[in-house]
């Protein structure tokens, strides 16, 4: 099962490894891909987490989720 997860504020690919190690902490997610040209994140996950734990892992690293797709 896939997610992309569109974010904001992302600058720098410091900011990129943040959002994915943040994604990859989650319960599920099998790997995590950060686009920062793109802004946004792509998950695998054997079970995927809830919009909501996206979206809390992402804001918890200090960036705004715009869309989750």
């Amino acid at each position: 099962m896939n997610r992309k997860i569109y974010i904001e504020g992302m600058s720098c690919m410091h900011c990129a490894n943040r959002v994915k190690n943040a994604l990859q902490a989650l319960p599920g997610v099998t790997g995590a891909e950060v686009d920062l040209d793109g802004a946004f994140a792509l998950i695998e996950a054997d079970a995927l987490p809830s919009d909501a734990d996206l979206k809390s892992a992402v804001e918890d690293a200090g960036y705004e989720v715009k869309a989750i797709e």
